[in-house]
């Protein structure tokens, strides 16, 4: 008898042992799972709601929008930034020229190194501001406008003007809903 209980006592001690392994083996899963999730949100993806009509049609006041952290914006991307001259705002817009580009906004088209850039908005483009006369984006500098171009403030206007690349947040990658 003494037998059969030394056996049921080790068997016992063995299903604690591995319960507590796979307490431990899970915790350690959950922890690196938080922990990879928060250097993701911090260092390379974000979340951002859109206020506003200005990216209407492509963006709706209140989408959910995800986006991936980066500083080197291309010509159509949608991106977030910073504007420093209005309380630390941010800016969800589309890159239209890039560093080294001249913009210019005449006659209900925008030119972009004499080239008609094609219209992502509904109406056409009324009020040239800023680009009334040819802007030549200096080195880290981008052009954007909303795609709403009749109802968005963006580098049309003096409180925006041109986007300075270490105010840009990131690039849009897909809407959540």
């Amino acid at each position: 008898m003494s037998s059969y209980y030394s056996y049921s006592d080790s068997f016992r001690q063995n299903q604690k042992r591995q319960l507590r392994e796979k307490i431990i083996f899970y915790s350690v899963g959950v922890i690196a799972s938080i922990l990879l999730a928060f250097v993701l949100v911090r260092f390379v993806g974000f979340g951002i709601t859109m206020k506003g009509d200005s990216m209407k049609e492509t963006i709706q006041n209140g989408q959910h929008l995800i986006g991936v952290r980066f500083t080197n914006a291309k010509q159509n991307d949608i991106i977030v930034f910073r504007n420093g001259d209005e309380d630390n705002s941010y800016y969800i817009k589309r890159v239209i020229a890039v560093p080294g580009d001249t913009v210019l906004i005449s006659d209900e088209q925008i030119l972009v190194n004499d080239k008609a850039v094609e219209q992502k908005g509904e109406e056409p483009i009324i009020s040239a501001g800023l680009a009334s006369k040819p802007i030549t984006l200096k080195e880290n500098q981008y052009f954007v406008l909303g795609d709403n171009y009749n109802n968005s403030v963006d580098s049309r206007v003096a409180s925006v003007g041109n986007v300075n690349k270490d105010d840009i947040v990131g690039r849009i990658i897909f809407k959540l809903w």
